[in-house]
């Protein structure tokens, strides 16, 4: 039993890699990294006959490559600010630029997108993962991989009025 323990033991600690060695593999894969498959869009205070639906224009260089409209959900998943979600699912590379438009509002300009090599946490260990986790909108670096639109006449509602705008 002691020879298969210590062969155990072996082939465990030539199998570790050291932090330096897991963030270097880490930094290189992300580096290596060309494109992303979408990011979220969130509309806060927006109701469906405000905010129905959403233009996408995805512009590769000097070309539009893909232009569509698409309908926001009417899910709303968070009631006191009003909060409904998109998924923009599309194959982007980080070069790209994407505009994104709902009705009434002015063209957002979304460009600049980055993998970060960022710390990942277990309850045992901490590791390196590449993550999509920034872009720019309209010159403002954005962190999180996503974009908002605001309702600028939107308040936070208070659960006293929330009949007065969901119709309980």
């Amino acid at each position: 039993m002691k020879p298969m323990f210590f062969v155990l033991l072996g082939v465990f600690l030539l199998s570790c890699e050291s932090d330096k060695e897991r963030l270097a593999k880490i930094e290189k894969e992300c580096s290596a990294k060309t494109q992303i498959d979408g990011f979220n869009i969130s509309f806060f205070g927006y109701f469906p006959k405000e905010a129905d639906s959403i233009h996408i224009k995805i512009k590769r260089g000097d070309q539009i490559i893909k232009e569509y409209s698409d309908k926001i959900p009417e899910t709303i998943s968070d009631s006191l600010r009003h909060l409904r979600n998109y998924s923009l699912k599309n194959d982007i590379l980080l070069t790209d630029t994407v505009f994104v438009s709902i009705k009434n509002e002015p063209v957002k300009k979304i460009y600049d997108f980055k993998y970060l090599v960022r710390p990942h946490y277990t309850m045992m260990n901490k590791d390196w993962g590449c993550d999509f986790y920034e872009l720019s909108i309209d010159s403002k670096k954005s962190t999180g991989a996503s974009v908002d639109f605001m309702n600028s006449n939107w308040k936070i509602l208070e659960r006293k009025n929330f009949k007065d705008y969901y119709h309980f």
